[in-house]
């Protein structure tokens, strides 16, 4: 158990960032770190403070309705990063006398990964690695005020080439794609208290950017840290009995950047946009990248009629697909989103 003033005293803070930045990678070598847990990206502390931000008297069937809630609601894989739904719900029981808020989502990102599997007893920071929480900036500085954030990037054509060969994204367009990148570190430019990490530094030197990282948190480094492969080869095998091999294949293949021997940075890139697109992407996207610290070509090209139309198609599409469809999901009740959650999950493999 924890007391009210040992939960007080560990900060939350976040990792802001896209999809193929190498945030995979990164987390699980802080979640190496006995002084760090880092959650699955799960946006449940936003969700959640509608309904139960407000209470200040705990008792057993609000604690089964927050329970029942957050697995309801859980979005990628449970069974493979969250601790057993009975435990959670001893833990909060156990809890109950000093629950608020704040210590209820401490309480929950304390809970991500089997106690068996990860020691929570010496944890001093909780991080949490987000996508959606970018376009949430008003919200998530008002539920946490103190916290700091890691602005986790990559320059914006390796970033697009990656997802394009992925095909994680609705459309997979170099246009929607940099809107995308663009999009999401305007947003996170705007959070106060940031630091920048460039996926290409990160890769390049992994132990000094843990180094940094860790003094940035107030934690000391741990060359466990570089121990990657073995904690997420643990992490599976832990787990393996609550998963199919069908999940176990996918989830590795998925995160296969964590178990490659080969650096990243010298893996072969695949040329999937023309020198045309280039151009106009690394025009549309310079200023954001200068504010990054990237130092990209400038683009003395003129947009013709026909760029401007596509560039301006696929920007709506994809604010319609990031900020506007996070928003208008982050707004419905709870009732709606589990309604969702259920069946999409029917559809999941």
């Amino acid at each position: 158990m924890w007391r009210s003033d040992e939960l007080d005293s560990i900060p939350i803070h976040f990792i802001l960032c896209t999809e193929r930045t190498g945030s995979s990678l990164l987390t699980t070598m802080l979640n190496m770190n006995p002084s760090l847990i880092v959650a699955s990206e799960e946006p449940f502390a936003l969700y959640f403070s509608d309904k139960y931000g407000n209470i200040r008297d705990w008792n057993v069937q609000q604690i089964t309705a927050y329970v029942d809630d957050f697995f309801s609601l859980f979005e990628k894989n449970a069974a493979l990063y969250f601790e057993h739904k009975d435990r959670f719900a001893e833990c909060l029981l156990a809890h109950a006398p000093i629950l608020n808020y704040d210590r209820l989502i401490k309480l929950t990102y304390l809970n991500f990964y089997d106690r068996d599997i990860k020691n929570k007893d010496s944890i001093q920071v909780i991080l949490d690695k987000q996508m959606k929480f970018v376009f949430q900036k008003e919200e998530i500085t008002r539920l946490f005020p103190s916290a700091t954030f890691l602005i986790l990037t990559r320059d914006v054509l390796k970033n697009i080439e990656a997802k394009a060969r992925r095909g994680i994204d609705f459309f997979s367009h170099p246009y929607y794609l940099s809107n995308v990148w663009k999009l999401t570190y305007e947003e996170a430019l705007r959070f106060p208290r940031t630091q920048i990490l460039h996926f290409e530094t990160f890769i390049s030197d992994p132990e000094a950017a843990l180094k940094t990282l860790n003094t940035f948190w107030g934690v000391p480094y741990e060359s466990a840290q570089l121990n990657y492969q073995a904690g997420f080869n643990a992490l599976i095998a832990h787990r393996s009995d609550l998963l199919s091999p069908e999940f176990i294949k996918k989830i590795n293949d998925f995160h296969r950047g964590i178990l490659d021997a080969e650096p990243r940075a010298t893996q072969i890139a695949v040329e999937t946009i023309s020198q045309k697109q280039q151009a106009v992407i690394l025009k549309q996207t310079q200023e954001t990248s200068k504010k990054l610290g990237y130092t990209n070509p400038s683009m003395a090209i003129k947009l013709n009629i026909w760029d401007a139309i596509s560039w301006t198609f696929y920007r709506m599409l994809a604010l319609l697909f990031r900020p506007y469809l996070w928003r208008i999901y982050r707004l419905l009740p709870l009732k709606l989103k589990r309604i969702i959650r259920r069946r999409k999950n029917q559809y999941t493999p």
